[in-house]
């Protein structure tokens, strides 16, 4: 029943306001304390307007609570773990963060560096625990020569994994140029015997550049393909990736059309086929052609099988190594 002594004004509204209340602070379940409280402060002050029959500032304040309403699913914006995704391998930072590098000062560790916003990084590994947030090891990836001698990459302890590896601060990213990175040698495909060895080499870095290798370097540093070197180390630390390139360019800018990759650059690096343009550019037409495996028996011996990707580069045989490994 409405009690008759109260003022007109305030008879409906103070129903509205109850309704209104409570429908704030239902809505703010999923938001954290503080805004809980802004909200819930917002319905006690309504109340005390309309027991003053402020009518203006009601109606003033009313709009904002309405307005305000969607606020709660802004505040309550969940990021996305990414380690739950094994299939990321690289990723491109959305706001700065420190990921593991330092400057490198005559070969030491420097002062830290802060990732900028925009950076791609390569995604080494990642480790989901499944009740808890994600942590990657993150890394600049292959970059050029001149790059890495400015660059520390911390590889062991608390700052080999960054800890917020998640879509606050990084994004999945696809190459948009897919020959970036990989090692293309001369040849129609691996040999397995010493005809196939030292072969010139080239590859596009993650900072733009085109690195080629000829047979005398890579004799020098005992790099056989991109897997394998005369120095019994994992591929991933075959000196191929460290040591400096015979010649080197940076790419002016690429495009992709069907399985062709053209890349474009202003500097003619001999040993490779590209078609000179115009009076600034060379053109490097990269094809891809297919995959293709193979294996070799020798008697009761573990026997070497390999995979590798055919490309037509400027009308002439180069391949990919995917995989190399052995069996009996």
């Amino acid at each position: 029943m409405i009690d008759a002594r109260q003022p007109l004004i305030e008879r409906p509204v103070n129903v509205f306001l109850k309704h209104l209340r409570c429908h704030l602070i239902d809505t703010c379940v999923n938001v954290n304390s503080t805004i809980k409280k802004v909200f819930i402060t917002m319905g006690d002050l309504l109340m005390y307007l309309i027991k003053a029959q402020f009518t203006k500032q009601l109606a003033i304040i009313a709009g904002a609570a309405v307005a305000i309403l969607s606020f709660p699913a802004v505040a309550a914006h969940a990021y996305t773990d990414l380690g739950n995704n094994s299939n990321i391998q690289y990723v491109k930072v959305k706001r700065p963060i420190f990921t593991g590098q330092y400057t490198k000062i005559n070969g030491k560790r420097g002062h830290k560096i802060i990732t900028p916003k925009g950076t791609i990084l390569k995604v080494e590994g990642s480790v989901s625990t499944g009740d808890g947030p994600s942590s990657a090891q993150l890394t600049r990836g292959l970059v050029s020569y001149q790059k890495q001698q400015h660059i520390y990459q911390v590889t062991k302890g608390p700052e080999l994994n960054v800890k917020q590896y998640n879509t606050k601060y990084f994004t999945s990213y696809k190459l948009k140029l897919p020959i970036r990175t990989l090692a293309l040698q001369a040849g129609n495909g691996y040999t397995n015997n010493k005809a196939g060895n030292y072969r010139p080499i080239f590859y596009i870095t993650l900072d733009g550049y085109l690195q080629y290798y000829t047979t005398a370097r890579l004799k020098h540093y005992g790099v056989l393909n991109s897997w394998q070197s005369t120095k019994p180390v994992a591929a991933v630390d075959n000196p191929l990736w460290t040591i400096k390139p015979s010649a080197s360019v940076k790419l002016s800018t690429f495009k992709v059309k069907g399985n062709t990759s053209y890349v474009y650059y202003k500097k003619a690096i001999k040993g490779l086929p590209a078609k000179k343009v115009s009076s600034k550019y060379y053109r490097l037409a990269i094809k891809k052609l297919g995959t293709q495996n193979k294996k070799w028996h020798t008697g009761d011996k573990a026997w070497p099988r390999a995979s590798w990707t055919t490309y037509n580069v400027g009308g002439h045989s180069f391949y990919n190594l995917v995989d190399i490994s052995e069996g009996d």
